[in-house]
């Protein structure tokens, strides 16, 4: 007989883990089922082992680059990448250790749906009242070109590298993209980036995108937009590609970084009448049920934005909703951060997609050179830019490049789901010196009244 669940959740990752346990703390008897590690893309292959590698870096540059610092700072790139790999391995057994607290039973294997309420697990029957899938997503690749983790790679197979490359050829100028060049470069890696739309950062505000393309000039990365990669084989160097512009790149690696695709096939979703978009992801309302009322989806294959903290708030209705609850997903802002220095985050509104959206709007950029911790922090060339309703004064948009803008950002989340004005935010008192207190200097801009910016008198 088959084992008996109230919920089964498939898929450990941001989308899974977080309704496996709000369902249990619920009351109800809950499994989860997972094929790979435990913390899912995020924890094993992306936000985690990207920062982990992201942050010694930037501090050993920086620290390289004073005034007063002797020599260079060598790093061991093996001890870096093997170190890199113990964080996520403790990061994954945190969410085993959560799970198991719990009293989630953890199933081992692949799942596929048999019908509304029954799920095979590598041939082991299931039952369940009701089920949340989170299978997430998979990188993509460029049509002809395979991964074989030697030369190319995806985000997956770049962490077991053991030898720091001489080259690199990335393909792809989005956030995973940009996170690697920064890194490679702050290691000495000759990189190169291909992308094929007009900027680097194509989903972020213009602005933003801007401070991160002079960064990684800067730090010597040779940069191609508007351009595609027309044929990549192997060369002595390793790969040689050859670009839509003419050009020609030798690289010894290539990290191939040019999207994800939901993994919705051979999941049974067909045996149990759950329907995709165009795009291939599950389609869901607000309370994160699917197409089939007993069957919820949470995280990234229940479609974009692709983030770990969307997924965790999805993952949360979802599990709540399928122990019999009410919860809804409708927030009104999501963050997004990029971690390269500075740090560039984004919330809410770009200036066109107000407009679009129908608002009277205008953006008003606040330059950090004012600030004493940024010539500190040596961040200078930052900013916090804000998007307003010109006829409320209402808050629609926040974008920040700057040092710490990952944590900046989240009190700027609360503000814009709050309605917050410009107003509130030049009054509310920031510590000094910091970084965040550009926030309430941009709003005192806007308002034109600031103190740490000098106004151009007319007449």
């Amino acid at each position: 007989m088959a084992e008996k669940y109230d919920v089964v959740v498939i898929g450990g990752g941001p989308g899974g883990y977080p309704a496996a346990i709000r369902a249990a703390q619920l009351g109800a008897r809950v499994a989860l089922v997972e094929e790979d590690k435990l913390g899912g893309e995020c924890t094993n292959y992306g936000c985690i082992p990207t920062k982990a590698i992201v942050r010694p870096l930037e501090a050993i540059h920086r620290a390289a680059s004073l005034p007063f610092t002797k020599g260079s700072l060598e790093v061991d790139f093996k001890g870096l990448m093997e170190w890199v790999n113990g964080i996520t391995g403790q990061v994954s057994g945190g969410v085993e250790t959560l799970l198991k607290g719990y009293d989630v039973e953890i199933l081992r294997g692949r799942a596929r749906l048999s019908g509304s309420t029954t799920i095979d697990v590598d041939g082991a029957k299931i039952w369940a009242d009701r089920i949340v899938i989170a299978t997430g997503t998979s990188p993509s690749s460029i049509p002809g070109v395979s991964i074989d983790g030697e030369i190319i790679h995806n985000n997956r197979t770049i962490l077991g590298l053991r030898r720091k490359p001489g080259s690199m050829l990335i393909i792809g100028g989005g956030y995973i993209g940009v996170e690697y060049a920064n890194a490679m470069a702050k290691l000495g890696v000759e990189v190169t980036i291909v992308e094929m739309m007009p900027r680097l950062l194509p989903g972020m505000d213009k602005d933003l995108a801007r401070v991160a393309q002079r960064r990684l000039k800067k730090l010597g990365v040779q940069i191609h937009t508007n351009t595609m990669v027309k044929e990549l084989k192997a060369s002595e160097k390793g790969a040689e590609a050859t670009l839509s512009n003419g050009g020609k790149v030798e690289a010894e690696k290539v990290l191939i970084a040019v999207g994800r695709r939901p993994n919705t096939s051979g999941i049974g979703l067909e045996n149990a009448g759950v329907s995709l978009d165009e795009r291939g992801y599950i389609k869901v309302d607000e309370n994160m049920a699917t197409s089939n009322p007993r069957i919820y989806a949470s995280g990234d294959v229940a479609g974009p934005p692709l983030l770990a903290h969307k997924a965790f708030l999805q993952g949360a209705v979802a599990g709540e909703n399928a122990a019999g609850g009410e919860a809804v997903y409708e927030p009104r802002a999501v963050p997004a951060v990029v971690y390269t220095e500075p740090e560039l985050a984004s919330v809410g509104y770009t200036l066109d997609e107000a407009r679009e959206a129908g608002f009277n709007a205008e953006e008003k950029r606040y330059p950090l050179g004012g600030l004493a911790m940024a010539r500190i922090e040596e961040a200078t060339d930052g900013m916090v830019k804000l998007v307003y309703n010109t006829d409320s004064q209402q808050l629609l948009g926040v974008h920040i490049a700057a040092p710490h803008a990952g944590e900046i950002i989240a009190g700027l989340t609360l503000a814009l789901e709050y309605g917050a004005s410009l107003e509130d935010l030049a009054l509310t008192i920031h510590p000094h010196p910091s970084i965040v207190e550009a926030v309430r200097e941009a709003a005192e801009l806007v308002l034109g009244r600031p103190i740490h910016y000098i106004l151009r008198r007319r007449g």
